[in-house]
């Protein structure tokens, strides 16, 4: 995609369109994960180059979470929790599992898919499958690609 992105002029961050809502809060990493359990600033960078292996990635840190962006927004990290890091990814069409906490709709054809981290272990093939279609949304190839899957109507299981 060509089209350039539109940057906040209050806290500099960039999006896909003009003045879409989010949070100017801006904070370093360091003051993100402040107070965190030991181990879950690691389990985060893991997640990070995880996502990454398809191309370069922009992290956007405010107060409440830190969103992994190529064009659009395709992965997040909540506040840390006492053992586990809160954590999604968006497809445009829902994955049905047990490691899922639970998968949200958002039309006309997104779905947040998300998920507790607690150890490194989880970071296996299977989320690195996912973070990489996640990755191809960030990047909106499903916008140019006519035959990219979208599931515009969720499942029932689908919150």
């Amino acid at each position: 995609m060509d089209k350039p992105l539109w940057t906040c002029p209050a806290c500099g961050q960039t999006f896909v369109g003009r003045n879409m809502p989010h949070s100017c809060n801006v904070v370093a990493l360091d003051d993100f994960f402040a107070g965190a359990a030991p181990g879950l600033r690691d389990l985060f960078e893991r997640f990070v180059a995880a996502a990454s292996e398809r191309g370069p990635v922009t992290l956007n840190a405010t107060k409440t979470r830190v969103s992994l962006q190529v064009r659009m927004r395709f992965a997040a990290v909540q506040r840390p929790r006492r053992r586990y890091l809160p954590a999604h990814f968006v497809l445009t069409r829902p994955v049905e599992s047990p490691r899922l906490a639970r998968v949200e709709y958002l039309p006309p054809y997104y779905y947040v898919h998300h998920l507790r981290l607690a150890e490194a272990s989880e970071i296996d093939s299977e989320l690195r499958g996912w973070l990489a279609e996640a990755y191809a949304v960030g990047e909106q190839r499903h916008v140019e690609d006519p035959g990219w899957p979208r599931q515009r109507r969720p499942p029932d299981w689908v919150s």
